[in-house]
């Protein structure tokens, strides 16, 4: 298994031999400022290259391990993270695609997001450690634990749902 754990620009060849020099300011931002963690490999069920990034690099670990996994454990645990657009986990046919892809996920979020003590950051922690609390231990022969909420598609529906569940949480405290 090959994993890169980190990446600021790469190279890559384009046409006939010429180097095209690739800037993904965001991923290189979040990797050499925020100090998130980046890793990239090859899905095992031929989805294409994986490009991935975490808080913390034992939640880039549990997405590659999961995608990985057996595909009854597999299946749930991929749609779930396919589910929502702002977790930064993408797949493409190669390298470049996949981080371009990735880099473009993070151009959809606000920008002041792309930090580290961000509720960006948060939620995508959050996330993840669901998944990881949901499939410790345990296979879901190919449906999607109970213990395990779908996502909101968009971050600023996950936004609006931690803003809801803040103010459900201010009424029963108050009441």
């Amino acid at each position: 298994m090959r994993v890169v754990r980190h990446a600021l620009a790469i190279h890559l060849q384009s046409g006939k031999n010429k180097r095209k020099n690739m800037i993904f300011d965001r991923i290189d931002r979040l990797v050499t400022k925020e100090g998130f963690f980046f890793q990239a490999w090859d899905d095992r069920y031929s989805k294409g290259v994986w490009a991935a990034l975490g808080v913390w690099e034992n939640q880039v670990d549990i997405v590659r391990d999961l995608s990985r996994a057996g595909d009854l454990d597999m299946s749930p645990a991929m749609d779930y993270i396919f589910s929502a657009d702002w977790l930064p986990y993408v797949t493409g046919r190669t390298l470049k695609e996949a981080m371009q892809k990735l880099e473009e996920r993070l151009t959809l979020l606000p920008q002041n997001q792309i930090s580290r003590n961000s509720q960006w950051a948060n939620l995508v922690s959050k996330a993840v450690e669901a998944l990881s609390d949901a499939t410790r231990g345990r296979s879901w022969y190919g449906n999607q634990p109970e213990s395990l909420d779908n996502l909101p598609a968009t971050f600023e529906l996950a936004v609006k749902q931690v803003e809801e569940t803040g103010r459900n949480k201010s009424a029963t405290n108050a009441g």
